[in-house]
């Protein structure tokens, strides 16, 4: 066992864990803020909040979508002309989708 691996507590399942429970707890907190941000009547931060979440997810989407597309490729240039296309209207349509978010709330 090395040492970072003793340092962390174990195997890297345990670390898994630790950082699972670490991103709920994360995710729990932001959700409980954003409750909190729309029924004290704050729909705008309630409103930027959620926008904000939307970028980060989108970004990491499109990042994913783009390393698939091109782990799926390899060296077959015939499939990356393919996939490109794909790939940059996944990417143009969330940020659509991230831009007219909240367009229509009142």
């Amino acid at each position: 066992m090395s040492d970072l691996s003793r340092y962390e507590g174990g195997s890297s399942r345990a670390a898994a864990r630790r950082s699972s429970r670490a991103m709920q707890q994360i995710q729990q907190r932001g959700e409980l803020d954003l409750a909190q941000l729309i029924s004290s009547g704050r729909q705008y931060e309630a409103r930027a909040m959620i926008r904000r979440r939307l970028t980060e997810d989108g970004m990491v989407d499109i990042a994913d979508v783009y390393a698939e597309a091109r782990r799926l490729a390899g060296d077959d240039l015939g499939l990356a002309s393919v996939l490109v296309p794909i790939v940059k209207e996944f990417a143009r349509s969330t940020g659509q989708d991230i831009r007219e978010f909240g367009q229509f709330f009142s």
